[in-house]
């Protein structure tokens, strides 16, 4: 790797030498160097991807850690840390979110499970009303569900309140691109057993292997993908 960047950089600096105004001799050497580095560049890029293909499978091959302190076992298992507040009562029959969406006019839930029929990967989709009334029940599959009215707004509400609190705390809002390309999911050690992956390869540009993906948190990564980080370096 140290030597690729070393010739790399040579060969910038060379074509930065050949935007100057020089001497016929001076310019054919400079030629001939850039071809030495050109050739000298492909057959180690060449073996620099063969490596890291070999080193992405090795380390893909490295299972997840827990932490020590997680039991071992099923939910009967499972340990509380905190509770928060005490169950409240009330002098009327009490009813659950999904009643709630019901009276209000919240939720659709016939909509939604009209979705696979198009095999549309994201979530965002408009259910024209022929289309609803032809097919009320295909779209998610059955639990999916539409936010409506008064929900939409408070789920926006909801959003826009915790990225101004968590801006309080330092955190840099983002929105991300929605294309990432082959070797950023896998370097995330996104290694899916099923064949649905919930990333769509884009036809017109198969040769760069990008994929259209749902999963916002690998494309975050980025940006310090390929940062080294010390244990001490993350503490506070």
């Amino acid at each position: 790797m140290e030597e690729v960047e070393r010739l790399r950089a040579e060969r910038n600096a060379v074509a930065n030498k050949m935007k100057e105004k020089l001497d016929p001799s001076l310019r054919q050497a400079l030629v001939d160097e850039g071809k030495n580095l050109k050739e000298s560049l492909i057959a180690l890029e060449e073996d620099l991807v063969q490596l890291t293909d070999k080193l992405q499978l090795e380390a893909q091959s490295i299972p997840n850690t827990t932490h020590p302190d997680v039991p071992v076992g099923d939910e009967e298992s499972s340990v509380t840390r905190k509770e928060v507040g005490s169950q409240r009562s009330f002098s009327f029959p009490i009813k659950d979110h999904l009643q709630l969406g019901k009276d209000l006019d919240l939720f659709d839930f016939d909509a939604a499970s009209e979705i696979n029929k198009f095999q549309i990967p994201y979530k965002l989709y408009i259910v024209t009303m022929t289309e609803r009334k032809n097919a009320p029940s295909e779209v998610s599959g059955s639990k999916f569900y539409y936010l409506k009215n008064e929900a939409v707004l408070l789920e926006m509400a909801l959003v826009n309140w915790g990225i101004a609190e968590v801006s309080k705390k330092g955190f840099t809002p983002l929105i991300t691109p929605e294309i990432v390309r082959s070797s950023v999911v896998e370097r995330c050690g996104f290694q899916p057993r099923a064949q649905n992956t919930q990333c769509v390869c884009l036809a017109s540009r198969p040769q760069r292997e990008e994929f259209w993906e749902g999963l916002e948190d690998m494309v975050r990564s980025v940006p310090i993908g390929k940062k080294l980080f010390i244990g001490g370096d993350l503490n506070g």
